[in-house]
């Protein structure tokens, strides 16, 4: 979390996260100033991406609790929770489109989430949902501009990797952080 950033948004996500829980009684409850110290170690979304004659397709995976707080901060949505439905992709759908911009000749490519899935772990704070994405690419495009924002908008040491397959099947991994967020890369 944002050092200087009020812990609204996580008290009011954590709550709305835990509402309904039978293990949890409300009174006995409290929230944290810092909830996530305990959760995960790290944070990080990675991104698998293929790009094929007319295509670039990403797969991005996000840990559940970091991905719900950073589009219910994006979207100032208090209510907002994570759900496998058209209404909740289609603003996963928006914020990744914002936050990780693929650019060819200054022009961001528009992304389709084609699928959705969640990836259940033995404690709660560890499972992971991602979405596939679609973009449009033309074949003639030897370069692509990345801007790989995902989840900075919450966390300030946030890592985002993104593993690039390209039409000639060289793979890559690229690193992104807070002050290192742009690259462009060959995808031929």
């Amino acid at each position: 979390m944002y050092r200087n950033r009020p812990a609204s948004v996580l008290s009011t996500g954590l709550r709305t996260c835990l509402a309904g829980l039978p293990v949890l009684a409300a009174a006995a409850w409290t929230i944290p100033q810092a909830p996530r110290e305990a959760s995960h170690p790290f944070r990080l979304s990675v991104a698998d991406v293929r790009v094929t004659d007319a295509v670039l397709e990403a797969r991005i995976r996000f840990f559940w609790d970091d991905l719900q707080f950073a589009v219910m901060e994006n979207t100032s949505d208090m209510d907002f929770e994570l759900s496998e439905t058209s209404e909740v992709d289609t603003t996963i759908q928006q914020y990744i489109n914002e936050m990780l911009v693929f650019r060819t000749d200054g022009t961001p490519l528009a992304g389709t989430v084609i699928e959705r899935g969640v990836e259940e772990a033995a404690r709660l704070d560890e499972v992971m949902w991602w979405y596939r994405l679609r973009y449009p690419l033309p074949a003639s495009v030897e370069r692509v501009h990345i801007r790989n924002r995902l989840l900075f908008n919450m966390f300030e040491d946030q890592r985002n990797l993104v593993n690039l397959k390209t039409r000639s099947g060289a793979e890559r991994t690229y690193y992104f952080t807070w002050d290192e967020d742009n690259l462009s890369v060959p995808v031929t």
